[in-house]
């Protein structure tokens, strides 16, 4: 049986080597911090495609942007049930009614994400909006690789490693195949995930029947850190700011993002998918009513095709590259993760999670407050020199 071939810092979990695997020798398994990583069966064979699979990744082409465009939907619907601007829903839609098909990530019964395929607009709405956990792909590669096969337009929507992790294992680009990934700042772990949904279950008496991120209800650019539950009996319980402690601990701490994500090979400006789609944040107000504006970074002639076929329903106004970079750090940037993070994760097995996170709001509330004490001791001083040059100057 062949050993795993990467160091797990490097694993994304793309579950590439999943599909791949000619006897399903391999699994995808939560470790004790709640991560997906390969898990080698004794069906092993020893052909070698699963590491082979993973090498391919890094070396398949990857595209230059041709152009920036900051959008909308014109479907007002459409962009509140949207992360931003709604330009998914709009291109996806235009999948389904080309007879194709849609994969992107859904929560499951348990409020799990993992990647689905879809095929009418009543399930579209299931792959909308962020989910901010780790996606389970399952054999979704494989499903894919049948549709295309017998000429279904498919369109896929991951992170950047699972763009990879599927052009590795399709070994090329099929012409009915459209691309999209995303600005990622992190996938987080589920097991930190579920930590906070339990508690919140076990403190309200009751299950949580959806779990809906980025809520605009007062707003695009306050969603970030504004989440609203959905229980069983129809009740809603909305958290926002400090209240959100799931959202303050990844936007904040970086308390619970996978390992992979702190050197991130899929960074920058040049892509392998057709389209990019992120927040465009630091728009400037005309462009920004705070229903969502959406950056849409067109990445390849299929993709502005595709985009062309879709601009009566959508609004677009072009910008530059460098509009992206300066208000999105995550578009070039790795994130850097907390050194605690798997003190934190572990602690979850023991603790409930709004205990096991509280000391690291202390910390940062402690440093927040001596930073915010020197800035103003500083303008006092400031100040006070400008005063006296006055008086000598009088």
């Amino acid at each position: 049986m062949i050993d795993f071939w990467l160091e797990k810092s490097q694993c994304t979990g793309c579950g590439a080597c999943l599909n791949v695997c000619p006897r399903k020798a391999i699994v995808m398994k939560n470790d004790n911090l709640g991560f997906l990583y390969p898990c080698i069966t004794d069906s092993c064979i020893e052909c070698g495609l699963c590491k082979r699979i993973c090498e391919e990744r890094k070396r398949i082409q990857k595209n230059t942007p041709r152009i920036v465009y900051a959008g909308w939907s014109r479907n007002e619907n459409n962009r509140f049930y949207s992360t931003s601007g709604g330009m998914f829903g709009e291109l996806a839609d235009h999948i389904l009614n080309k007879n194709g098909f849609v994969v992107g990530a859904a929560y499951n019964n348990e409020n799990f994400v993992q990647h689905i395929v879809v095929s009418s607009k009543n399930e579209l709405q299931r792959i909308q909006q962020s989910k901010y956990l780790q996606s389970d792909i399952n054999t979704v590669f494989t499903e894919i690789k049948n549709l295309l096969f017998q000429g279904y337009p498919v369109l896929f929507c991951g992170t950047p490693c699972q763009v990879a992790g599927l052009l590795a294992f399709l070994n090329k680009k099929p012409d009915n195949l459209f691309l999209i990934d995303f600005i990622c700042r992190g996938v987080n772990s589920p097991k930190a995930y579920k930590a906070w949904l339990s508690e919140i279950e076990k403190d309200r008496g009751k299950k949580i029947s959806k779990v809906w991120f980025k809520y605009k209800n007062d707003g695009w650019k306050s969603s970030p850190r504004c989440t609203k539950l959905i229980f069983c009996d129809n009740s809603e319980y909305i958290l926002s700011g400090k209240e959100n402690l799931f959202m303050q601990g990844y936007l904040g701490p970086n308390l619970y993002i996978r390992p992979s994500c702190a050197d991130c090979d899929f960074k920058g400006q040049d892509r392998l998918s057709d389209i990019t789609l992120a927040d465009f944040w630091g728009i400037e107000k005309e462009l920004d009513d705070d229903q969502g504006t959406s950056m849409v970074l067109v990445n390849s002639d299929k993709g502005r095709a595709l985009l062309e076929e879709i601009t009566d329903k959508i609004q677009l106004f072009e910008k530059d590259l460098s509009d992206v970079i300066k208000g999105n750090p995550s578009f070039h940037e790795s994130v850097v993760i907390n050194k605690n993070s798997k003190q934190f994760l572990v602690s979850l097995d023991k603790k409930p999670f709004s205990k096991a996170i509280k000391p690291y709001f202390s910390k940062q509330s402690l440093l927040k407050r001596l930073v915010k004490k020197l800035l103003r001791c500083f303008k006092i001083h400031l100040k006070s020199r400008k005063r006296k040059a006055n008086v000598d100057l009088g």
